[in-house]
């Protein structure tokens, strides 16, 4: 028992030495030892540590008004790196996160393939594409973090449904997986791509375990994730956050072969068939704003909805359709929204350019920096 515990304290306290190398451009052993309570004897030998896994730099001496300087120091944030993917139906986002969670690389590309040629090629090539054009070796990368667009168990990993991308029943999809760690040689980590999205913003808001998000995204499809406490929040059917399903009309009736009613009214190819278009982009400004109107009638009853059943701290949105139909859609959603709402609501636009990428690459940035720091 004597050594489980010294083991347990000695992991957690390279995470509390390692956060605040991750929060600070540059700091000092002294002022870790103060911010962290953890002896400057500690904090020497697991700084030795992590210099010997290269992952802090000695800056040198700094500044003090009285007393010896202090070494400062700072985290080498692109030691090590990992991919982040997240498949939001028509689209395909790819990017390289370093240590501080930035993104170094991204590539956006639109695809028309079956999931199961996305997932044993194409995703392949775009990944190594990612690699060769940021110039990052594959010995630098811990692991590939990838989002789906459907409902997604991870601990089998099965997907339950995903109309979005054509799988209507469970499909295991562990060969998927087991393949791309074989030609990679690294772990891949698989969710479902609004569980990443939340963890990418909560990530970028800098929050805490105190706090609360609900991030919602409106694109292919329309969906949210949940963290509750600073824990994701996946429910007992894998169904948090499935918003796409909720219903404004009574006698909707749903199925599992079709998407549900909130995504069949305001997703980007509902807009697309409704003004018969092929693209957003086509949009003249009369007919843009009547899509402005009816998207953001529609989110913002779902909005109210949520921030009343969870009574949240923070509340995101983001996703492809800002970018098709611009800022004005959160004007407007944040209108209604007030209107709607007896709370005075924390709604936010996305903090992160791209919070899928940042939360699928954080995802395994975080499992694999602690069992290199358990080491």
């Amino acid at each position: 028992m004597k050594t489980y515990v010294a083991s347990h304290l000695k992991d957690m306290n390279r995470r509390k030495v390692y956060r605040i190398l991750s929060e600070r451009d540059v700091t000092s052993k002294s002022e870790i030892s103060r911010l962290t309570e953890i002896s400057a004897p500690t904090v020497i030998k697991i700084i030795n540590f992590f210099q010997e896994k290269g992952l802090v730099e000695d800056l040198g001496e700094g500044e003090a008004v009285l007393g010896r300087k202090p070494q400062m120091l700072r985290i080498r944030k692109n030691r090590y790196y990992a991919v982040g993917v997240i498949f939001e139906g028509d689209y395909l986002k790819l990017g390289i996160t370093n240590l501080r969670n930035e993104i170094v690389c991204l590539k956006k590309t639109r695809v028309r393939e079956p999931f199961e040629k996305i997932m044993s090629s194409t995703l392949y090539h775009r990944i190594n594409e990612l690699l060769v054009e940021s110039n990052i070796l594959l010995s630098d990368v811990l692991g590939i973090g990838i989002g789906l667009p459907g409902i997604y168990d991870a601990n089998n990993q099965t997907i339950i449904m995903a109309p979005l991308i054509g799988i209507e029943e469970k499909t295991d999809i562990s060969s998927m997986i087991q393949s791309l760690e074989e030609r990679y040689h690294l772990p891949v980590l698989v969710d479902n791509d609004l569980n990443m999205e939340v963890q990418g913003e909560f990530i970028s808001k800098h929050l805490t375990e105190r706090d609360d998000l609900i991030y919602l995204s409106i694109g292919t499809g329309i969906g949210s994730g949940v963290m509750l406490n600073g824990k994701l929040r996946r429910g007992i059917r894998y169904m948090c956050g499935e918003v796409g399903y909720m219903s404004f009309q009574p006698d909707y009736e749903t199925a599992v072969s079709k998407m549900g009613w909130l995504e069949g009214q305001a997703n980007i190819n509902a807009l697309c068939k409704q003004y018969h278009l092929d693209s957003l982009s086509d949009l003249d400004e009369t007919t843009r704003q009547e899509a402005i109107q009816h998207v953001s009638d529609c989110v913002a009853m779902c909005i109210n909805n949520m921030i009343m059943c969870y009574d949240c701290g923070y509340f995101s949105v983001g996703g492809e359709m800002f970018h098709l139909l611009g800022e004005e859609l959160f004007d407007a959603i944040s209108q209604k929204v007030k209107k709607l709402s007896v709370l005075e609501p924390n709604l936010y636009r996305a903090v992160g350019g791209e919070p899928g990428v940042i939360g699928a690459a954080g995802v395994v940035l975080t499992a694999e920096m602690n069992r290199m720091l358990e080491e």
